[in-house]
């Protein structure tokens, strides 16, 4: 059978744009066309049960920050406890009577789940993952055990079921936002930041330009283990918190800080 050069060149065309569809729902495929449907149901991308049952989530929460008519201010942690450096911070927090809210790892609580013994009553424990990777690269599946380990581990070690929870890295897709809802998980993000580049440069500097970031209602990220430069942050953590106070603001937990009027 004799097929043209246009009838074969619009073949070829057709079945490269269906490799490359494939290749998108399999999240490997480079330089798929901008407006390539995703997989609708199952991926990483999608808010729906990849088998199409209904969901028991109906409404969710996802805040950056809390209501801006008090000077209130939520300090947060992410990815301990950390053996060295999760005790400096709260030791600083107990010097300044201030209370803060740590985002924990599942592996990590597992191993140093003792350094918050005392935690509860007084800061907020919140959960961070287990393995603590990119909730936005997976399924449901993943993403939801992902956070049932780490609650049901937080559970059994601290007594208390954590209700709140950030995703590694600020990410998130459709199935990590389903998995959270039906948690009951209110999913916590930031609205200043502790920049750690410029830490690591001018430990000072970097608690002024903290400052300079927060607004009445800010969640600040901080962390609480990880490279040299976090440490310098940390290291001027009651700094920080003078100059906070100073301004006028009122350090409270996230928790306290989403039910504020």
């Amino acid at each position: 059978m004799h097929i043209s050069r246009r009838r074969a060149l619009a073949l070829g065309g057709a079945a490269a744009v269906g490799g490359a569809v494939t290749r998108a729902g399999q999240l490997v495929g480079d330089g798929v066309a901008a407006d390539t449907p995703l997989t609708l149901y199952g991926g990483p991308q999608s808010d729906l049960h990849a088998d199409r049952s209904p969901t028991s989530a109906t409404v969710t929460k996802v805040a950056w920050g809390g209501p801006g008519s008090r000077r209130l201010v939520a300090l947060t942690f992410d990815d301990g406890p950390d053996p060295d450096w999760t005790p400096r911070v709260l030791a600083a927090l107990r010097r300044a009577s201030a209370p803060a809210t740590f985002f924990c790892v599942g592996r990590k609580v597992r191993e140093h789940g003792t350094i918050h013994a005392d935690s509860l009553g007084v800061h907020e424990l919140g959960n961070h993952t287990f393995e603590h990777p990119d909730l936005a690269r997976f399924a449901l599946e993943r993403c939801q055990g992902e956070i049932a380990r780490t609650s049901d581990l937080m559970e059994r070690t601290y007594g208390e079921r954590p209700t709140l929870f950030r995703p590694p890295y600020g990410h998130l897709g459709g199935a990590a936002l389903l998995a959270a809802a039906e948690a009951e998980l209110t999913t916590v993000f930031w609205s200043a930041q502790a920049r750690e580049d410029i830490a690591l440069a001018d430990p000072n500097g970097a608690v002024d330009d903290l400052v300079r970031q927060v607004r009445p209602g800010s969640i600040i990220l901080a962390h609480d283990t990880g490279s040299p430069d976090r440490l310098r942050t940390i290291d001027h953590l009651d700094r920080l918190i003078d100059r906070l106070r100073t301004d006028g603001y009122e350090l409270v937990t996230v928790s306290q800080l989403l039910a504020a009027v």
